[in-house]
Formats: structure tokens, C-alpha cells, sequence
């Protein structure tokens, strides 16, 4: 199985959650190319691969510019090859799964929702079926938002992810490739 795990991290939670999802990735024997967004990064063949997952911290609601600039530029390289169709027909064999690492001081968990479907609509648009919606809580690294740590909705949310979270990221790239495997081994 050939996954893509491409993310956008700007101060460290979201890397520590891609490092797990490589890492059960490698010990489930796929294939795995990790990119981590940057404004140089290009547009990807994304239809090139069985299984993405997709993720980046939250900020305003949405992914970080970097991640922005980059779904820019891979939809403008999908509608120049001409893969954005009517109806968007699902590809066989072809998945995403999106997340998102958040603080959630003001609203909790629905400041991270816009930015898991936005990001999602980038494997929509292709055709590729969103199989699975991460919400993983994380911390505020900039000492000046330190507040935003202990006195937000979410709680104490100071050192997230923390251990829990990254071996529950482990092991759900571990069941979404156990679940996904046979589905992709029967394709033709």
C-alpha cells in the first residue's frame, strides 16, 4: 500500500502526530512518502497514492498559509490535468484521512472542524473518499498564548499531544490500514 502522509506544522504538535502516523505506517509495511508543507512545496500527484492522511494545526479556523498556498496550488495543477469533474465520481482504492491538531481555547472542538472539512474538500474534489476526520488536541507553543493553555474551553491542555494522544494516532493509522488493506489489494 502506498501512503502519502503530507502535512503543515508551524510549531511542533502537528509533527509529533505525522511522526506517529509515519511510524505505523513503516511498521505495517506500506510503502510511505512524508512531506512536510512548506511554500516551496509543489503539487503532488495525490492519485498516486492508496492511502493520504492530511494534516495541520488550526489557526482562524483554517490550516496554517503554508498548507493554504499548497491545496492552491494542487487544485490549480488537478484542474489543468482536468481531474476536477461534475459530481466529483469516486475513485476506486483511492482515501484520505484529514486532522487536525487544535487548542480550542475560545469554542473547543468546533474551532477545528472548518479547517478538517476545508482541507478535506482538496481529496473530495479528486474523487478521493475522506475515510476518516482526526480532531487531536494540542498546545499553544509561543510563550505570549501560554494562557491560551490552561484557561481555554478544552482545560489544561499544556504538553499535547501528549503520550495518550500519540499512541492513540499510532493506532488509529494502524486500523485505518488494516480496515483499507483488502479493499486496495482487490483492485485490479
Amino acid at each position: 500500500m502506498k501512503i502519502l502522509n503530507i502535512y503543515s506544522s508551524l510549531n511542533g504538535p502537528t509533527a509529533r502526530v505525522a511522526a506517529e502516523i509515519s511510524k505505523a505506517a513503516k511498521d505495517m509495511g506500506c510503502e510511505l512518502t512524508e512531506v512536510q508543507i512548506t511554500k516551496e512545496t509543489e503539487a503532488l500527484d495525490l492519485l498516486d497514492f492508496d492511502l493520504s492522511f492530511f494534516g495541520s494545526g488550526v489557526y482562524s479556523w483554517l490550516p496554517p498559509k503554508p498548507a493554504l498556498k499548497w491545496i492552491d496550488k494542487q487544485m490549480d495543477a488537478a484542474k489543468t490535468a482536468g481531474l476536477i469533474k461534475p459530481c466529483s465520481p469516486r475513485i476506486p482504492g483511492k482515501f484520505v484521512s484529514v486532522y487536525t491538531t487544535f487548542g480550542g481555547p475560545h469554542t473547543g472542538v468546533a474551532e477545528a472542524v472548518p479547517a478538517v472539512k476545508y482541507m478535506g474538500q482538496l481529496f473530495d474534489h479528486l474523487g478521493i473518499s475522506i475515510t476518516d476526520e482526526w480532531y487531536v488536541q494540542g498546545s499553544f507553543i509561543p510563550e505570549n498564548f501560554s494562557a491560551m493553555n490552561t484557561a481555554g474551553r478544552m482545560g489544561n491542555v499544556e504538553g499535547r499531544p501528549n503520550a495518550a494522544d500519540l499512541r492513540a494516532a499510532y493506532e488509529r493509522t494502524c486500523g485505518t490500514i488494516l480496515n483499507l488493506r483488502p479493499v486496495i489489494d482487490a483492485l485490479p
